[in-house]
């Protein structure tokens, strides 16, 4: 009886390793990801992940965050500091925000929703803006 149930539960251990042996597959095995950035086009990522958008202090953070990146995105995009405003500037400034505006809205609503539910449909992202040089 004892030499039964040690070949049940080596059976057993041998099937549970097997089917992870079998699932698993290495990192290396797998194609590589190749990611090209167009040198013509100035990308910012914005997280807001440690912020709490629920709350006054962390919806003020964020669109400073946000406000700061398109500037800096702006800046390096027309070559232009943005003191002067230019009209290169200009142009950047109201298409950057024209395009972070939604993905901000989104994000509102996602804190929104865990503030009032605990959980969201809405997945948690960075807000990002792509411009032309």
């Amino acid at each position: 009886m004892t030499y039964q149930k040690f070949l049940f539960a080596f059976a057993a251990v041998t099937i549970t390793a097997a089917s992870f042996a079998a699932v698993s597959t290495p990192a290396y095995s797998k194609a590589p990801i190749l990611v090209v950035a167009k040198p013509d086009v100035v990308t910012r990522r914005i997280g807001y992940g440690d912020l709490d958008l629920a709350s006054a202090s962390g919806e003020r953070t964020f669109n400073r965050r946000v406000g700061n990146g398109i500037e800096s995105l702006c800046q390096e995009a027309t070559g232009d500091d943005g003191r002067y405003w230019s009209p290169n500037y200009m142009l950047c400034h109201s298409s950057a925000w024209r395009q972070a505006r939604p993905q901000m809205a989104t994000a509102r609503q996602r804190a929104r929703d865990i503030a009032l539910t605990g959980a969201s449909t809405i997945a948690a992202a960075a807000i990002t803006i792509d411009l032309s040089r």
